[in-house]
């Protein structure tokens, strides 16, 4: 029995194994070794063909070993043959890292001679591991030819899916287990899967990972994405003894049971976002054999002490554990980690001896305690790291830190790097030292220095030999009083600089020493400087060619910055924010190529934009300062020619807007200028407007009229009017000068009190006239009739009017009528209600006196419904629906449900086939409800097939502020009798 148990761990062993050599063969060092060596790479392909073909049968030959000995040989000599190849794996691993050592530690001259003395021997060195590798894969296709003579088989039973509560089906000899993920996991779910004490793997499938296996695309993402709900693991998991891979990912487990800490074989634990678990296992020390963990997302506290003696760990990632507030203490015994991400903790300080993980190359964050912890020169001895490190709490740093020099710059992989402080600094001249001894290696690209206390920075920020620099950023150091002399940096991209509080002028020192050498800042293409109160000058050298390739400059947040780049011409800008800069009144230089641009503080808010079409849109929001934005705006460049959108809103200072400066102008909105009079500063007419499509002016009060002679606008299609209180008169010759015109809206115009001589344009179709007295009150020569196109009218906010709509006001074409707070509306007339034979929209609300009229039973409604009844609405008065017989006596009641709503509808079918088309109605009999008693036992669903669409919309006056609310609506397209009717019940 312990012959067969060594069999099964020894091939369990193994497969672990090979999955370790896969990835060394992926490895940088393992790939670049060839690259750069000229290896054979077709024998390093063929090695890893090989070990899958074989590692597809292992399971098989794990269970078969035991009786047959022929394939125990082959497994023996499987190992021997892996082993090999592990062995020339190490062999190439030392030789890249060693020649990568000498390299980085010679002089060029050295290098040269290396070279020549170690060409010979590397060729020997070369012959030699290409006839390994050849010996290592004849012997691997011997053993694949010898599996099918030993009957070896991918045994597809090795594998499971478990799907719904089929656990049961999983037998002793499965391996690898999945499961799909879903909404009602439960620990009963598996059951079943203790009895496969040889399972090696445990892994849930998300959805998305499904559909990807089965290649169907989806439609759209789930609104609801399924969560993994196993809220605990039973004690039992510990009989898989076997198990290598585990991954709980996203359960809602709160703990892990101790008896997981026997899977001794395990390699592999993922626990990420799993929220609600807060701890481990205290003996998940035991697990001897993991080599990646990750409780990313978890709400773990702290971590066992007995991890520390996981010396086979490789990986511990920690990230967004927001709740971690320590490591274990012995953390430097994982003497194999090399990846250690602790982004996103509230971690204060690192373990002591820290300097002892030797193999760390990826660490993201480095916590410096205050007299606690590891020092900044334990720091120093991670010489393998790489990527990126944040370095937090400098201020925590000692008075001797000059142990520290060389071991920073000595990193030599390290491509970012942030510096942190935290509090004022009591000494800066400390703290510039401190900076001084975390000059990094030269090969850095993005740098990042925030809360530095200093008053200058140290002479390698800025130094020229920092040629790889692409990106920096320099915020919260509120005690410099200059800036380093970042325009040497020949590759430096993106530069932000930001919390400057006692930098008072930007000077010569910030381009640098080599202005004369090239351009300086040659290669910047973002700038960002912010929040520095005290800046007041930005100074440059008369024709200096600095920010050649500079696309976006933002300033924000400098109140007394009074003068800005009056020397550059900044040929490659497109895109200028200013914000809270009130004192910079300094013209702004010209900007060939500007897309978009933003001036925004107390006194003005502007925007220019890029239009897809290629145009520019301007928004200005605010403008105080100045008497005419265009021809201040003139300033920035020729844009203004190729303007299609304008939007001005608090400009007060605006007196006149010359809309024949924007040829190409398509949309033009004003609101909110209190001074505008004018559109026009001459007194001539405009030149025309022919791009003109929008024109919408808001809250313009002294706005008494429009250009004499009219707006020469001929493809303008929408005009709006709103709250002019002195407009009296819109703009001349409508009818010839604006043919395009298809919707016109007046909105609280007092003064306004006719249409233009010649009427409106032919091609109107809609038409809002709201709180306009005047205009309301001269209805009868509107000339409506005259409009061929009109299919829409609203009529609204009105004192006076008592009956609406006079005989003949309104044009035959309408189709939609909407009347509203007509406070005096009594009555509707139905002399100009009945010629219109295209109605097939009414809607009437607000009408506080008519709906008074129609509760006590006084007056009438008229219902039009047009002869082909292709589409009708029936609306309400408020909370009221009025139906009455065409031509006949009031019919009219509150519907309480669905089938009353139904008697309505019969109604008035009935009447339209009696008085309309002659013929009396065949439906089912009804009852006509009482306005008292509505009550219909005997109604029930007709067929409604004279309607292909009918809908009712239900107003209620419970939102005062807005008027009305639609609190229901129903669609009936050909119910039949017993259909459920969609969208529901309704509640009048």
């Amino acid at each position: 029995m312990a012959s067969a148990t060594a069999l099964a761990i020894g091939g369990s062993f193994l497969s672990a194994f090979l999955q370790v050599l896969f990835d060394r063969m992926a490895s940088r060092e393992v790939v670049g070794f060839f690259r750069d060596r000229k290896l054979n790479d077709r024998l390093l392909k063929k090695l890893k063909v090989l070990m899958i073909s074989v590692n597809g049968v292992l399971d098989d030959a794990e269970e078969k070993q035991i009786a047959k000995p022929a394939v125990e040989m082959w497994v023996n000599e499987l190992k021997d043959a892996v082993y090999e190849a592990d062995d020339l794996l190490d062999e190439i691993a030392y030789e890249a890292l060693r020649s990568e050592v000498e390299v980085g530690s010679q002089s060029s001259a050295d290098q040269v001679r290396g070279f020549l003395s170690a060409r010979f021997s590397f060729q020997k060195v070369k012959e030699e591991m290409e006839t390994k590798l050849g010996e290592i894969v004849d012997m691997l296709e011997y053993l694949v030819q010898q599996k099918d003579a030993l009957g070896l088989r991918e045994a597809r039973e090795f594998c499971f899916r478990l799907e719904g509560e089929d656990s049961n089906k999983i037998t002793e000899r499965t391996r690898h287990l999945s499961y799909a993920v879903t909404r009602d996991d439960s620990c009963q779910k598996f059951e079943g899967i203790y009895d496969a004490k040889l399972l090696r793997t445990f892994l849930p499938l998300s959805e998305a990972w499904l559909r990807n296996q089965i290649n169907i695309l989806p439609v759209s993402r789930p609104r609801n994405q399924i969560d993994n709900k196993l809220v605990e693991l039973p004690d039992s998991v510990g009989h898989l003894k076997h198990l290598l891979y585990a991954s709980l990912k996203g359960a809602k487990i709160k703990r892990l049971p101790e008896s997981m800490c026997t899977l001794y074989n395990l390699q592999t634990l993922v626990l990420e976002d799993c929220r609600n678990l807060v701890r481990l296992p205290h003996s998940i020390g035991n697990l001897k054999h993991l080599r990646y963990v990750t409780l990313k997302g978890t709400a773990i506290k702290m971590l066992p002490a007995s991890m520390g003696g996981l010396c086979n760990l490789q990986t511990l990632i920690l990230r967004s554990c927001k709740d971690l507030i320590e490591l274990p203490d012995d953390l430097g015994r994982l003497i194999n980690l090399s990846h250690l991400d602790i982004e996103g903790t509230k971690l204060s300080k690192m373990p002591l001896h820290m300097g002892k993980l030797t193999k760390l190359q990826n660490l993201s964050d480095f916590f410096l305690g205050k007299d606690t912890g590891s020092s900044i020169q334990e720091l120093g001895k991670l010489q393998h790291l790489q990527g990126g490190l944040n370095i937090w709490n400098l201020q925590n740093v000692g008075t001797a830190p000059d142990a520290l020099h060389d071991n920073v710059k000595g990193m030599k992989h390290l491509k970012t790097l942030n510096l942190m402080w935290d509090g004022d600094a009591n000494d800066s001249g400390h703290v510039r030292h401190v900076l001084d001894k975390l000059e990094p290696d030269v090969n850095m690209e993005y740098l990042y220095i925030y809360g530095y206390g200093g008053t200058r920075f140290s002479d390698w920020v800025g130094d020229s030999s920092f040629s790889r620099i692409v990106s920096m950023e320099l915020s919260r150091c509120k005690y410099c009083t200059s800036l380093p002399p970042l325009g040497q940096l020949g590759s430096l991209k993106e530069l932000l600089v930001r919390g400057f509080e006692g930098l008072a002028v930007v000077g010569r020192e910030f381009y640098g020493s080599c202005m004369s050498v090239r351009k300086p800042f040659g290669s910047l293409e973002s700038l960002t400087l912010s929040m520095m109160p005290e800046w007041r000058e930005w100074i440059s050298d008369p024709g200096m060619q600095a920010f050649p390739c500079l696309q976006k400059l933002c300033i924000s947040g400098c109140p007394n910055l009074r003068k800005v780049l009056s020397n550059h011409l900044l040929p490659s800008l497109t895109t200028l924010e200013i914000e809270g800069c009130k004192q910079l009144v300094t013209s702004i230089p010209r900007f060939p190529i500007i897309d978009e641009l933003k001036l925004d503080d107390d006194s003005r808010h502007l925007l220019l934009g890029r239009l897809p079409s290629g145009m520019h849109s301007l928004k200005v929001y605010r403008f105080y300062s100045i008497d005419s934005i265009p021809k201040e705006m003139e300033q920035i460049g020729s844009f203004l020619t190729t303007l299609e959108e304008i939007e001005m809103e608090n400009c007060d200072s605006l007196k006149c807007f010359q809309l024949d400066l924007f040829p190409r102008l398509k949309t033009l909105r004003i609101s909110t200028c209190s001074n505008l009079e004018s559109h026009c500063e001459h007194e001539g007419p405009l030149e025309d407007l022919t791009s003109l499509h929008s024109l919408k002016i808001w809250e313009c009060p002294k706005l008494v009229s429009f250009p004499k002679g009219g707006l020469p606008a001929s493809c303008l299609t929408e005009l709006q009017l709103f709250d002019c209180a002195n407009l009296k008169s819109l703009p001349e010759h409508m009818n010839s000068l604006l043919p395009s015109l298809e919707d016109l809206r007046l909105f609280l115009l007092p003064k306004l009190e006719f249409f233009p001589e010649g009427g409106l344009p032919s091609k109107l179709k809609s038409l809002y006239i709201e709180n306009c007295s005047k205009l309301i009150a001269a209805r009868m020569q509107w000339s409506l009739q005259s409009l061929p196109s009109l299919s829409k009218f609203t009529v609204g906010v009105d004192e006076s009017v008592e009956s609406f709509p006079e005989e003949m006001l309104l044009p035959s074409t309408l189709a939609s009528l909407e009347i509203w707070s007509l406070k005096a509306l009594k009555s509707l007339n139905y002399s100009g209600l009945q010629h219109l034979t295209s109605l097939s929209s009414l809607e009437i609300w607000r009408c506080p006196l008519l709906d008074q009229r129609c509760q006590q039973g006084i007056g009438h409604f008229i219902l039009i419904m047009n002869g082909q009844l292709g589409r009708q609405s029936v609306y309400s008065l408020d909370q009221h629906i009025l139906i009455s017989h065409i031509a006949g006596e009031l019919e009219f009641w509150v519907p309480q449900n669905v089938l009353e709503l139904d008697a309505c509808l019969n109604l008035v079918l009935q009447a339209i086939d009696e008085k309309i088309f002659g013929v009396r109605s065949s439906s089912q009999s009804y009852t006509p409800p009482s306005y008292h008693n509505s009550t219909f036992s005997s109604i029930q669903l007709s067929d409604i097939i004279s309607l292909p669409f009918l809908f009712c919309s239900i107003r209620s006056q419970r939102d005062q502020d807005c008027g009305s609310h639609e609190i229901n609506m129903v669609y009936l397209e050909k119910t039949q009798i017993g259909q459920k009717i969609p969208g529901g019940d309704i509640d009048l």
